[in-house]
């Protein structure tokens, strides 16, 4: 048996996320049954590094499956993506170790949030970029940002119904960067987020943009008081990178 190693690159906006649901068709699903048609097989059970939401997108997610096929590589990568959708690619395969795992072997991952500042709508951003109407305070961003990062209780920060064991998280990183061209990107690396951890962060620095709150809000967050923060649209969100 042999255990590859899967990079995939996706436009989440036609997905109903990463995992296999049964109310539309996942990215999962897709590379299974394309997996499938390459081995000339029943579909090839996929396990990634996590999931991502109804219409995230991903530059960078990790996958494993395993196989009693023989596998070149080069040529896997190349074939499975002709029985991909346009918005579905394998960025690359490799053979792994036996005990790696997409999921378990995960040291961090990096997310990215792309919005836009413009009163009119914007085409070519809209695929991957969130709009707001009017520019917003980025030094302030950057100061709320800063106090997001450490070890800390990010239950304020998860979509209400979770049900999810511990709610401590650890952001390695978050910037704030102001392109010049009425576009801001933020990118955080964490240990592991929660259910809309990301976006509801990336929401609540657009409120401190606005002015609508400060950097004591967001304290009061992170000590476990809930705030009327925008979860912002999964269109501007990218699973960039999965480090291992």
């Amino acid at each position: 048996m042999t255990k590859i190693k899967l990079t995939i690159e996706y436009i989440g906006t036609d997905f109903c996320g990463w995992q296999s649901q049964t109310n539309g068709v996942s990215v999962q699903d897709t590379v299974e049954r394309a997996l499938g048609k390459y081995f000339d097989t029943d579909p090839v059970r996929v396990y990634a590094a996590g999931r991502t939401d109804t219409g995230v997108h991903a530059k960078g997610q990790v996958a494993h499956f395993v196989t009693d096929k023989a596998v070149d590589c080069y040529k896997l990568c190349l074939g499975l993506n002709t029985y991909l959708p346009s918005t579905v690619a394998v960025i690359s395969a490799e053979k792994a170790e036996e005990d790696f795992d997409a999921r378990f072997s995960a040291q961090s991952k990096t997310y990215c949030y792309r919005l836009y500042c413009s009163p009119v709508r914007r085409p070519l951003l809209d695929v991957d970029h969130a709009q707001v109407y009017r520019r917003l305070d980025v030094a302030a961003m950057k100061q709320a940002a800063a106090l997001l990062v450490g070890t800390h209780d990010f239950a304020a920060f998860q979509k209400a119904g979770s049900n999810l064991n511990g709610t401590v998280r650890t952001i390695n990183s978050f910037q704030v960067t102001d392109n010049g061209d009425d576009t801001i990107l933020f990118t955080v690396n964490g240990n592991a987020f929660l259910y809309n951890q990301v976006r509801l962060m990336c929401g609540l620095l657009v409120a401190v943009g606005k002015g609508k709150y400060d950097l004591d809000d967001v304290r009061a967050m992170l000590g476990g008081t809930r705030l009327a923060v925008r979860t912002m649209p999964a269109v501007g969100l990218t699973l960039e990178r999965v480090y291992y």
